[in-house]
């Protein structure tokens, strides 16, 4: 299910993305043999628009957290592993609230074995911690 994010050659003249194997700009026809793709070129899952957007008309909640940064550390590991979610908005930013994680109802099951997973394995390495 998850798909992996290849990074390409970015146009020095024109900056559109181009193939891995470009030679030349497929927008512009620049060459492209000397690019390399620079650090603040590289895109980041997080940066895709299908995977920052759940229909409200289909999604399904997830889950709830107290806390804002543990609800985007969640949103982020199922964006990584390719499945789209959203947080709602905070009712007063700053105070405690919950925020509410959602999901498109096709991907809720993946959702929450992913989410019990990655809180199996943070409960195993604190019980070894404490050990």
């Amino acid at each position: 299910m998850a798909e992996t994010i290849e990074s390409g050659k970015v146009c020095g003249a024109c900056g559109t993305m181009n193939d891995v194997e470009a030679r030349s700009c497929t927008n512009c026809g620049a060459r492209l043999e000397d690019a390399q793709e620079s650090p603040e070129s590289a895109h980041f899952v997080d940066d895709d628009p299908a995977l920052r957007y759940v229909d409200p008309n289909n999604r399904v909640e997830v889950e709830r957290f107290e806390r804002l940064d543990e609800a985007e550390l969640a949103c982020g590991l199922l964006r990584s592993n390719g499945i789209a979610c959203e947080l709602s908005s905070m009712v007063l930013p700053g105070l405690p609230g919950e925020v509410i994680l959602w999901t498109h109802a096709r991907d809720a099951e993946m959702a929450w074995a992913l989410l019990a997973d990655a809180e199996r394995e943070a409960s195993t390495k604190k019980d070894d911690d404490a050990a």
